[in-house]
């Protein structure tokens, strides 16, 4: 089951949400204001879902409780994928239905703020296979092979510019436009990049959810990730609470309860699979191919002819595998903000399917 919502509590692709809303905090950080306290949410019918008192927020891999907003899985113990937000072709009956039951202050609101909102994201990913992911393994397990050493002697050698998995100008350009954005991390990444991992994870312009802690595919023959071995099923569980974990160990304050496929594949069993992890998964619905690509105008023309309202962009958070997306972002930002856009994390987004408190 796949998941789309609108601002409003509007219907949804077959599916009763019992989770937590999300309240605005503070003043405006960029686009949008963080989330932050939850607001309960309860069914309506067996397709919407309105404010209510019953629910709260899923428990994070520590049991505490989250203050972020997740969907429900399937009937059949399948986790939910959210593909994408807002979308302006909901049925007009909806969307009368739902105005009729607003205030008119919030009406007036929302129809100030419209549902041109879109999301950036990024997967900041390493995996044991990748040289610099496998030296901080083996060092973290006091393991030092031969191999792992050659590795740490050529590491010293000056390096050529873009031979890094961060992207420190790509942070930079974020924040000086001021746009919120959510970023996946695998665990191995936050291990190797702890410093950028906790000062991500400890901005209120970002959010931080997982890809998992080693980043091997979850299935057979996902493009990008064949030459990495697939994870066996019955790791699949345990490599997503480790990667939740190596976040918070990195010093990331209150991860998401967000995960991300590796390499954005899976089937039915591996969400079944990872169902009890309590996450919802993200997936997207305009991905970028900026990893591996060398012309950035080419990349941002292709974000801005797919993005629609609602849209959660795919991007990656690696300068040595995408060297262009710092100027990608750098060129599509203005446009959308031209074009009427807001930018949101992707936890307003999965809270605005259950409104806010």
């Amino acid at each position: 089951m796949t998941v789309s919502v609108r601002r409003t509590p509007l219907s949804l692709t077959a599916l009763t949400l019992v989770t937590a809303a999300v309240a605005g905090c503070g003043g405006p950080v960029g686009d949008t204001p963080r989330a932050a306290s939850p607001a309960a949410a309860s069914p309506t019918g067996s397709a919407s879902a309105s404010p209510g008192p019953s629910a709260s927020g899923a428990p994070d891999a520590e049991g505490a409780v989250s203050e972020y907003a997740v969907l429900p899985t399937s009937n059949g113990g399948r986790v939910a994928v959210f593909r994408h937000g807002p979308r302006p072709e909901d049925s007009e009956a909806d969307r009368d239905e739902a105005e009729k039951r607003e205030k008119p202050e919030e009406r007036e609101k929302n129809d100030d703020e419209g549902d041109k909102v879109v999301a950036l994201t990024f997967d900041a990913a390493l995996s044991p296979e990748d040289p610099e992911g496998s030296k901080k393994a083996a060092e973290e397990g006091g393991e030092q092979t031969e191999k792992a050493t050659a590795r740490e002697e050529s590491e010293k050698k000056p390096k050529e510019k873009g031979e890094r998995h961060d992207n420190p100008g790509l942070l930079n350009t974020l924040r000086r436009e001021k746009v919120p954005a959510t970023v996946f991390m695998s665990g191995g990444w936050a291990r190797a990049h702890r410093e950028r991992a906790s000062d991500i994870g400890r901005d209120r312009l970002f959010e931080v959810g997982t890809l998992s802690d080693s980043y091997r595919p979850f299935t057979p023959d996902c493009a990008g990730l064949e030459d990495l071995p697939v994870l066996a099923p019955g790791k699949q569980l345990g490599d997503v609470r480790k990667g939740l974990e190596a976040l918070r160990e990195a010093g990331v304050e209150n991860p998401t309860p967000y995960f991300r496929f590796p390499g954005g594949c899976f089937d039915d069993r591996a969400r079944k699979t990872v169902a009890p992890a309590g996450v919802t998964a993200v997936a997207g619905d305009v991905v970028a191919a900026d990893a591996g690509a060398s012309d950035e105008k080419k990349v941002a023309d292709r974000v801005l002819s797919q993005v629609e309202p609602g849209s959660v962009v795919v991007l990656h958070w690696n300068r040595a595998k995408a060297p262009v997306t710092e100027k990608v972002v750098d060129r599509i930002v203005p446009k959308l903000r031209e074009r009427g856009y807001r930018f949101v994390r992707v936890s307003e987004m999965i809270a605005a399917a259950v409104g806010r408190g």
